[in-house]
Protein backbone atom coordinates (compact mmCIF):
# COMPACT_ATOMS: atom_id res chain seq x y z
CA UNK A 1 0.00 0.00 0.00
CA UNK A 2 1.03 3.42 -0.51
CA UNK A 3 1.78 5.92 1.71
CA UNK A 4 -1.07 8.65 0.48
CA UNK A 5 -3.22 5.04 0.95
CA UNK A 6 -2.08 4.38 4.19
CA UNK A 7 -2.60 8.30 5.10
CA UNK A 8 -6.10 7.99 3.42
CA UNK A 9 -7.02 4.85 5.62
CA UNK A 10 -5.63 6.81 8.64
CA UNK A 11 -7.49 10.28 7.80
CA UNK A 12 -11.11 8.49 7.08
CA UNK A 13 -12.18 7.74 10.69
CA UNK A 14 -11.70 11.64 11.22
CA UNK A 15 -13.31 12.84 8.67
CA UNK A 16 -16.52 10.58 9.40
CA UNK A 17 -16.56 11.76 12.89
CA UNK A 18 -17.73 15.65 11.94
CA UNK A 19 -19.86 16.43 14.83
CA UNK A 20 -23.57 16.80 13.04
CA UNK A 21 -23.90 20.20 15.03
CA UNK A 22 -20.81 21.18 11.77
CA UNK A 23 -24.19 21.53 9.51
CA UNK A 24 -27.07 23.88 10.21
CA UNK A 25 -29.60 21.34 8.13
CA UNK A 26 -28.11 18.55 10.45
CA UNK A 27 -29.07 20.50 13.27
CA UNK A 28 -32.76 21.39 11.79
CA UNK A 29 -33.47 18.07 11.25
CA UNK A 30 -32.64 16.66 14.68
CA UNK A 31 -34.43 19.49 16.11
CA UNK A 32 -37.39 19.35 14.18
CA UNK A 33 -37.28 15.29 15.02
CA UNK A 34 -36.39 15.95 18.52
CA UNK A 35 -39.45 19.15 18.66
CA UNK A 36 -42.16 16.68 16.63
CA UNK A 37 -41.84 13.64 18.70
CA UNK A 38 -41.98 15.05 22.44
CA UNK A 39 -42.60 18.50 23.78
CA UNK A 40 -40.92 21.57 21.98
CA UNK A 41 -39.52 22.14 25.14
CA UNK A 42 -37.44 18.83 25.91
CA UNK A 43 -35.23 19.72 23.23
CA UNK A 44 -31.53 18.92 23.83
CA UNK A 45 -29.79 21.85 24.71
CA UNK A 46 -26.93 20.83 22.19
CA UNK A 47 -29.05 22.12 19.33
CA UNK A 48 -30.12 25.42 20.71
CA UNK A 49 -27.83 28.66 21.40
CA UNK A 50 -27.12 29.24 24.84
CA UNK A 51 -29.34 31.98 25.49
CA UNK A 52 -32.44 30.41 23.32
CA UNK A 53 -31.50 27.25 25.82
CA UNK A 54 -31.87 29.28 29.30
CA UNK A 55 -35.44 30.63 27.64
CA UNK A 56 -36.67 27.36 27.05
CA UNK A 57 -35.51 26.03 30.77
CA UNK A 58 -36.95 28.61 31.91
CA UNK A 59 -40.64 28.55 30.18
CA UNK A 60 -40.12 24.37 30.98
CA UNK A 61 -39.32 25.47 35.10
CA UNK A 62 -42.39 27.89 34.29
CA UNK A 63 -44.65 25.55 33.33
CA UNK A 64 -43.64 22.67 35.89
CA UNK A 65 -43.84 25.61 39.16
CA UNK A 66 -47.36 26.92 37.39
CA UNK A 67 -48.62 23.07 36.71
CA UNK A 68 -50.10 24.68 33.64
CA UNK A 69 -49.25 27.17 30.51
CA UNK A 70 -46.89 29.96 31.14
CA UNK A 71 -46.06 31.92 27.93
CA UNK A 72 -46.38 29.51 25.61
CA UNK A 73 -49.81 27.53 25.08
CA UNK A 74 -48.65 25.95 21.85
CA UNK A 75 -46.71 23.29 19.57
CA UNK A 76 -44.60 26.09 17.73
CA UNK A 77 -43.81 23.19 15.17
CA UNK A 78 -47.64 22.95 14.19
CA UNK A 79 -48.07 26.77 15.01
CA UNK A 80 -51.02 25.36 17.07
CA UNK A 81 -52.40 23.04 19.81
CA UNK A 82 -53.54 20.00 17.39
CA UNK A 83 -52.24 18.65 14.40
CA UNK A 84 -50.21 15.72 13.03
CA UNK A 85 -47.07 16.06 10.77
CA UNK A 86 -48.02 14.65 7.81
CA UNK A 87 -44.74 13.66 5.60
CA UNK A 88 -41.21 14.20 5.89
CA UNK A 89 -39.97 17.98 5.73
CA UNK A 90 -38.43 19.46 3.57
CA UNK A 91 -34.98 21.93 4.30
CA UNK A 92 -33.36 24.45 2.50
CA UNK A 93 -30.24 27.28 4.03
CA UNK A 94 -30.48 30.71 3.32
CA UNK A 95 -26.98 32.26 4.52
CA UNK A 96 -26.86 35.18 5.56
CA UNK A 97 -23.14 35.64 6.67
CA UNK A 98 -20.37 32.78 6.91
CA UNK A 99 -21.62 32.41 10.97
CA UNK A 100 -25.58 33.17 10.64
CA UNK A 101 -28.54 32.18 7.99
CA UNK A 102 -31.98 30.29 8.41
CA UNK A 103 -33.16 27.03 7.66
CA UNK A 104 -36.79 27.13 6.20
CA UNK A 105 -38.54 23.95 7.09
CA UNK A 106 -41.22 23.02 5.13
CA UNK A 107 -44.12 20.49 5.83
CA UNK A 108 -47.69 19.77 5.93
CA UNK A 109 -49.94 19.44 9.13
CA UNK A 110 -53.45 17.64 8.15
CA UNK A 111 -52.90 18.31 4.52
CA UNK A 112 -51.98 22.31 4.92
CA UNK A 113 -48.39 23.81 4.14
CA UNK A 114 -45.92 24.78 6.85
CA UNK A 115 -43.34 27.05 6.89
CA UNK A 116 -40.86 27.45 9.80
CA UNK A 117 -37.67 29.34 10.35
CA UNK A 118 -34.79 28.60 11.95
CA UNK A 119 -32.45 31.33 13.00
CA UNK A 120 -29.15 30.04 12.90
CA UNK A 121 -26.10 31.55 14.00
CA UNK A 122 -22.07 29.03 14.54
CA UNK A 123 -21.15 29.18 18.01
CA UNK A 124 -17.49 29.77 19.63
CA UNK A 125 -17.02 25.91 19.38
CA UNK A 126 -17.48 25.80 15.66
CA UNK A 127 -21.43 23.87 15.57
CA UNK A 128 -24.56 25.37 14.16
CA UNK A 129 -27.41 26.14 17.06
CA UNK A 130 -30.90 27.81 16.55
CA UNK A 131 -31.14 31.36 17.94
CA UNK A 132 -34.62 31.35 17.27
CA UNK A 133 -37.90 29.63 15.84
CA UNK A 134 -40.16 31.26 13.55
CA UNK A 135 -43.59 30.23 13.32
CA UNK A 136 -45.66 29.42 10.18
CA UNK A 137 -47.84 32.49 11.11
CA UNK A 138 -44.64 34.83 11.87
CA UNK A 139 -44.49 34.01 15.50
CA UNK A 140 -40.66 34.59 17.12
CA UNK A 141 -40.57 31.98 19.94
CA UNK A 142 -37.97 34.04 20.78
CA UNK A 143 -39.58 37.49 21.65
CA UNK A 144 -42.89 35.18 22.54
CA UNK A 145 -40.38 33.48 25.53
CA UNK A 146 -38.67 36.87 26.77
CA UNK A 147 -42.24 38.37 27.62
CA UNK A 148 -42.59 38.64 31.40
CA UNK A 149 -44.87 36.28 32.64
CA UNK A 150 -47.57 37.67 35.15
Amino acid sequence: MTGAGVLGLLLAPVAQAAPACAAPLAVARALFQAGTSARFLDTPDALLAPGFARLIAAERDCQQREQGICRLDHDPWLDGQDGEVDAGPGYQWVARSPAAGTVEVRFAVWGEPRLARLAMRRQADGCWRAEDLITDRGQSLRALLVRPFP
